[in-house]
């Protein structure tokens, strides 16, 4: 029997299953969003040092994938995607023990490091079965499931907050990380043939990492990626304390709110999914980066004019509407340039993305000590760039 007789078909369960391992990346951020004030209080922490859990999260994520990607690539993706769901599962529990900002920042890198390994075996397997349109279509699928983190996990996180307290979030967190790992355990077979492995040779990993990063065709998409990540981080960074300290939501219902805007994600990659054979990945990526800027800037004129919260809450479901849009398709984009060293692709990928967007969290932890206002034209202005850079990536794409 052959390898690809041996593999599930890349179908709806595979995407499943491949959602359920991450979707551990983004709650990994949206669940604990609105403990962020509490943990704060009761580490005698700084804001700053809050928001910096998330900035290490985030940085450790990014780079972790760096060295990972081209070690799936030498070695296979099975066995790595295990320890990485042991290791989240372990840190997250960590983490829940923290008495310390210090150790919780350690724990939460490591957390970090996990979930790099989670996000590269993930998007490798989606091209080692599929590529073009169907490979686009996947990514779409993987980033309709993993849409339901920014909806179900800063409301769940929420809920298990207030009758728990912010460290029994954190054990969540745990939880989710052992279904993955059983599932993991049975359904996701290794999908990277020996014949098809890379050398784990400095020079070789340099030279892969050199010719992808040189590829117009993979660095325009990755960096309009990287654009609108920077986007909807600065909104997530800066979220919980304008929704909450200017506008006085508990942590309940900061959950119900943020995950109300985040069902808009869902809908764009749903919606990219469905129509992508029809209009192609570039039209897309450009139409949710125009939407991204359309929310932002509804957003800033709506909250202006009087309705406050809720027209922030218009604008920003506009706003990631477009980023779901965006987000399938530009990483469609980006992958489907290389047809070897998948592993260290997704790897570069996820770096930049992440690497980039780590910043964005220092940028909105400087901007909401000034109120809505200025944190939603750091927005707008950031929305303005993506759409260049997408724009760029669109139109090299269909050249």
């Amino acid at each position: 029997m052959s390898h690809d007789q041996r593999l599930p078909r890349a179908g709806l369960w595979f995407a499943i299953s491949l959602g359920l391992v991450t979707i551990l990346g983004p709650a990994g951020t949206d669940m604990y969003l609105g403990s962020l004030p509490e943990m704060v209080s009761e580490l005698g922490a700084s804001t700053a040092q809050g928001q910096l859990t998330l900035t290490v999260y985030l940085l450790a994520m990014g780079v972790g994938q760096l060295f990972f990607g081209p070690i799936i690539d030498a070695v296979g993706r099975r066995w790595p995607l295990l320890i990485a769901l042991a290791a989240f599962l372990l840190a997250s529990v960590w983490a829940a023990m923290s008495a310390t900002v210090i150790i919780l920042l350690v724990a939460r890198f490591v957390q970090g490091l996990a979930a790099a390994m989670t996000l590269v075996v993930a998007m490798s397997m989606v091209r080692d079965r599929a590529s073009g349109t169907r490979a686009a279509q996947l990514f779409a699928l993987l980033m309709t499931i993993e849409g339901l983190a920014p909806v179900l996990a800063p409301t769940a996180g929420g809920f298990v907050d207030a009758a728990w307290g912010w460290r029994a979030v954190l054990l969540v967190l745990a939880g989710l990380a052992a279904i993955a790992l059983i599932n993991t355990s049975v359904s996701l077979p290794e999908s990277l043939p020996r014949s098809q492995r890379s050398s784990l040779r400095l020079g070789s990993v340099l030279r892969a990492y050199s010719v992808i990063i040189r590829d117009s065709r993979f660095l325009l998409p990755a960096l309009g990626l990287s654009a609108v990540f920077f986007f909807l981080f600065v909104y997530i960074g800066g979220a919980t304390f304008i929704y909450q300290g200017v506008y006085g939501l508990d942590t309940d219902a900061f959950g119900l709110v943020f995950g109300g805007t985040g069902i808009a994600v869902l809908i764009g990659a749903v919606a990219s999914g469905r129509t992508v054979q029809r209009f192609g990945a570039g039209t897309l990526a450009v139409t949710g980066a125009v939407l991204i800027l359309v929310g932002a800037v509804l957003a800033i004129l709506l909250s202006q004019m009087g309705l406050g919260l809720w027209g922030i809450v218009a604008g920003m479901f506009v706003a990631l509407l477009g980023l779901g849009m965006s987000e399938a398709t530009l990483m469609a984009l980006a992958m489907s340039s290389q047809e070897v060293n998948l592993g260290s692709t997704a790897a570069l990928l996820g770096a930049f993305q992440l690497i980039i967007s780590s910043l964005a969290t220092p940028l909105a932890g400087a901007l909401v000590p000034g109120g809505a206002l200025p944190w939603l034209s750091g927005m707008a202005v950031t929305a303005v760039v993506a759409l260049v850079i997408v724009g760029v990536s669109a139109r090299r794409a269909r050249s």
